[in-house]
């Protein structure tokens, strides 16, 4: 088996129950791990909450300096996080590389901007001159975090980062499909003397992660809708904090004087990165009619290039396989209704029974209508359905009819329209021009409103500061003996008070 991360300190573990970890290019078994039961949940967080409290008493830049050595030693492993990434997960190496160059940054951008964005916030009073105040911010303690299957490095363990460099203790409960990469992460900050208990990991299934939210001061998930709205039902018995990223329907409008090459090309990353198993993957294209039938004859010939199959080390593929197999089935299911329904497939629909994983064509799909599950849906796969549209109008209209609201992009050529329409998208963040890659700009906040997510915002300021409760403080300046609306009220004061209000708020 390739995993090799069970050390003597989990032996204690070795009676538990267990779940099997497979390679899904192959269906080869890597690993064999416990289920972690309530039990050991309450005693992990217990442990964590006594090694916070000198974490979280520890500098910021202190703290900074320990997820330094850690990105070292794992930068020192690099090509076992590689392997490690490509054989749970099933993506491309450059995809896996692009996990760690992301982590690495994360790790750099808030190591450098950490004690920036934790330092006390002045408020200045626009009234209250003779008061200053402050807002401070304060570690939860213990963070649980939920984490998904299709990002095992940059969503396994990237809030994990903010976290830990907030002050708090982090217990991460990884995706049972996906789990051996944060488990090496583990591996890596134990070997860099992280402090014992203030980074735990627990291998399991659902009720681990139920017993989870249970016992952390916060929880942060990142996964589907229908869990997400478990997780916060069940923190609401203990009205913890939680911070939801959860899944999108991310519109890409194409306009009729967009650089079409650009956006055909934007358009096949943007939908098929990881096999489109991305949340802000692109999952309806809306193309201006007067260029629909020429977009569309260019991204079948783009999408038709692109090379199928398992990562090696040998020639290089594109798109790998999808990474569990329910995801496949949610795939098939959907093809097959939008068929059904009238679309029509241009390239792609069906599943790759050539190779031994699971691997699904790259899709071009047209004639899609709302009563179809694609459009309904989240997909989470390669799929790319495109719609005709008589203006940008109309498609931000339809785009708005969706339950989600993610991320969105415009394509056009006239910038200042873009940006103009992009403030029309209901949606957390939207690009002009491009698509992903906001992900990756740390310094601007990123987060899901209507079903997309609540609270949780990804890059900058934000980023970490919701791993933190706020404290405002009012401070009085003069030490006057009385203020002067203090008790005993009298006439004089009440003549003066009524004067201020007109003098104040009536221009």
């Amino acid at each position: 088996m390739l995993y090799e991360v069970v050390r003597e300190s989990e032996s204690e573990y070795k009676d538990r129950p267990t779940f099997q970890v497979n390679n899904p290019a192959t269906g080869e078994k890597l690993a064999e791990l416990p289920i972690m039961t309530p039990e050991d949940v309450a005693q992990a967080v217990s442990r964590a909450r006594k090694a916070q409290v000198a974490w979280g008493d520890m500098p910021v830049s202190q703290r900074a300096k320990y997820l330094y050595a850690a990105r070292k030693i794992m930068l020192d492993n690099y090509e076992r996080l590689v392997n490690t990434i490509v054989a749970e997960n099933g993506k491309p190496r450059t995809e896996a590389q692009a996990e760690i160059a992301y982590i690495a940054d994360m790790i750099g951008y808030y190591g450098k901007n950490a004690k920036k964005f934790l330092s006390d916030q002045k408020a200045p009073f626009h009234l209250l001159m003779n008061k200053k105040g402050l807002v401070t911010y304060h570690p939860y303690g213990v963070v649980g975090t939920i984490t998904p299957w299709n990002y095992p490095l940059i969503l396994g363990f990237g809030d994990a980062v903010t976290a830990l460099l907030a002050g708090n203790a982090v217990i991460i409960k990884p995706s049972e499909i996906t789990p051996l990469t944060v488990l090496l992460m583990a591996e890596f900050f134990e070997k860099a003397g992280f402090p014992k208990d203030v980074l735990q990991i627990l291998t399991g299934l659902g009720d681990t992660g139920g017993a989870l939210i249970d016992e952390a001061d916060a929880i942060a998930f990142t996964g589907s809708v229908p869990t997400g709205r478990k997780v916060m039902e069940r923190a609401a018995k203990t009205l913890k904090p939680v911070l939801l990223e959860l899944g999108g329907k991310d519109p890409m409008i194409v306009l009729q004087d967009a650089d079409l090459k650009r956006a055909v090309n934007g358009a096949v990353i943007g939908g098929l990165f990881n096999a489109g198993q991305t949340c802000i993957s692109v999952e309806a294209l809306y193309i201006e009619a007067p260029i629909f039938d020429q977009f569309v004859d260019l991204l079948v010939k783009e999408v038709q290039k692109l090379r199928v199959g398992q990562e090696t080390g040998g020639e290089t593929v594109d798109v790998g396989p999808l990474t569990m197999p329910r995801q496949l089935e949610i795939v098939e299911r959907q093809i097959e209704d939008a068929r059904d329904k009238g679309a029509k497939i241009l390239t792609g629909g069906k599943r790759r029974t050539d190779l031994p994983g699971l691997f699904y064509e790259p899709t071009v799909i047209t004639d899609v209508t709302d009563e179809m599950l694609l459009m309904q849906e989240e997909t989470f796969g390669p799929v790319l359905p495109v719609i005709k549209v008589s203006s940008a109008e109309e498609a931000i209209r339809i785009s708005n009819r969706s339950p989600f609201g993610l991320s969105s992009s415009i394509w056009t050529q006239d910038k200042a329209r873009g940006l103009a329409l992009a403030r029309k998208i209901e949606a957390g963040s939207s690009c002009v021009n491009d698509v992903l890659i906001n992900y990756l700009a740390l310094e601007l906040p990123l987060g899901g409103i209507k079903n997309s997510g609540i609270g949780y915002r990804h890059g900058g300021a934000d980023g970490i500061r919701h791993f933190c409760r706020t404290h405002s403080i009012l401070i009085d300046r003069f030490g006057l003996k009385r203020e002067f609306f203090w008790f005993p009220y009298n006439r004089r004061v009440e003549k003066l008070v009524g004067r201020g209000i007109k003098l104040l708020f009536r221009r």
